[in-house]
């Protein structure tokens, strides 16, 4: 017998690698990074601007400068070297640091005649606050920083499909026909597969530079398999597993950030609970555009399988009867490699947009995926980020794959020339190929964004 991966995770929005780099992206995925310092007093204004009430709000690479011109009249202070008059009868002792009024300096040396001159002087100052967006598809904390984005997702893939063929093979050692095979021909059997997950994601990331972070962590998931509406009738066959199922480790270096462009490297490594370890590769790289930010993704993912040689969607039961549409057979290393394109634009102060459409190849698919997702940011260290994906083509449909039966205490049996063989067996396995009829999956959250 050979031995199956319970790949649950796996069989859940494949796309979803992206997660190992946030939500990401998650993969993998919407964070923000941190714009190099500007010189003391400079600022670079982008062309669109807001004013209201005396307020000149400005938004520069997706960062938001509140300003504030203010004029105010006040009786004249100037800064002098020593004890000294100044117009409007007050006067600065430097060494004090601090301004006192005419009387008191009158008591100390007030000279033989003042004459009082009154003269208004208008100060002028300005006010700048500077923020950053939290769902920014870099993010990145700074050197001592934290960044923590909680993610809650509900994810669901399904597809119909028909059993084609087949081949039972008696297992019963106590059978006068043990070990005895048979083809059982067109099998004529369709049905409905539909994984679903509900996740928890934690990814908590330090600054240990102000460009490098390291990146830890963890998922909570509930995932349910179910193979349903059956041709044949019959009630639905189930399986739900649940659990901290997976935890990571990883790198992120903002190893490029200028006026115009902004360049990310990933690294991470990820361990699914009894199915497999994951490495992962990334880069993005973007543009600035006054609120936009445009950006191409790029990923390479190594996948080892920890516990068998085949993935996909499986269900078994108390009894020991299980069936298993597999993705891929006699496997143990699988490759995925993502890219795309994306854009992250500033609307104002308080809300964000971000979209991207990726094309992967997963193994055994290709696929083409659009995600978008609307941030907003009521302070400057919190953020929530909504999130949608779905597929818009798969070559999943139509592809053969294969499938596996075990069968406790089976009450059908194959026929050969009409009769029935194997009657007196108590364990049967058939294996055969499906085909997929149609393929979909789609995705939605909300990401919970702290930064301190």
């Amino acid at each position: 017998m050979k031995k199956y991966t319970l790949a649950l995770a796996l069989a859940v929005l494949l796309p979803g690698i992206a997660g190992a780099a946030y939500d990401y992206n998650q993969p993998r995925e919407g964070y923000y990074t941190q714009r190099p310092t500007a010189k003391k007093g400079t600022y670079k204004k982008a062309s669109t601007t807001r004013k209201t009430g005396g307020y000149t709000n400005v938004v520069s690479n997706n960062f938001y400068y509140g300003q504030s011109a203010q004029v105010n009249a006040q009786p004249s202070v100037q800064p002098v070297a020593s004890v000294e008059r100044v117009d409007g009868g007050y006067y600065r002792n430097s060494n004090a640091g601090t301004y006192r009024s005419e009387s008191y300096y009158a008591r100390q040396q007030q000279p033989a005649e003042v004459t009082k001159t009154k003269k208004t002087v208008r100060k002028s100052y300005a006010t700048q606050e500077r923020k950053f967006f939290l769902a920014h598809p870099f993010f990145q904390p700074l050197k001592g920083h934290v960044g923590s984005v909680t993610d809650f997702s509900y994810a669901r893939n399904k597809f119909d499909f028909d059993l084609l063929n087949g081949r039972t093979v008696n297992l019963d050692t106590s059978s006068a026909s043990y070990l005895n095979a048979t083809p059982i021909g067109t099998v004529n059997i369709g049905g409905k597969a539909e994984t679903s997950q509900f996740a928890v994601k934690e990814d908590l990331s330090y600054g240990l530079t102000d460009t490098l972070a390291l990146v830890l962590m963890a998922q909570y998931d509930k995932t349910k398999v179910s193979f349903k509406d059956w041709s044949v009738g019959g009630g639905n066959d189930t399986k739900s597993d649940s659990g901290l199922n997976l935890f990571g480790i990883g790198l992120q270096n903002r190893f490029v950030d200028n006026n115009d462009w902004i360049v990310m490297g990933e690294a991470f490594f990820e361990h699914q609970k009894d199915t497999a370890n994951m490495f992962m590769l990334g880069l993005k790289a973007g543009y600035k555009i006054d609120r936009t930010t445009v950006y191409g993704i790029g990923r390479f993912v190594y996948t080892n399988l920890t516990n068998g040689n085949i993935y996909g969607a499986y269900v078994d039961d108390s009894t020991g009867d299980y069936l298993m549409l597999s993705y891929n057979t006699d496997v143990k290393n699988l490759f995925y490699v993502e890219g795309g394109v994306g854009a992250f634009a500033v609307l104002n102060k308080y809300f964000t947009l971000n979209g991207e459409l990726i094309y992967g190849h997963y193994d055994w698919h290709n696929q083409l995926y659009i995600k978008g997702a609307i941030g907003w940011q009521p302070a400057d260290m919190f953020a929530l980020n909504l999130y949608a994906s779905t597929s818009l083509y798969d070559s999943a449909k139509n592809k053969v794959r294969r499938y596996m039966n075990y069968d406790v205490n089976p009450t059908d049996y194959p026929e050969v020339d009409g009769s029935p063989v194997f009657t007196d067996s108590k364990l049967l396995y058939t294996d055969g190929d499906y085909k997929i009829k149609n393929y979909d999956e789609w995705k939605i959250g909300v990401q919970a964004i702290l930064y301190f």
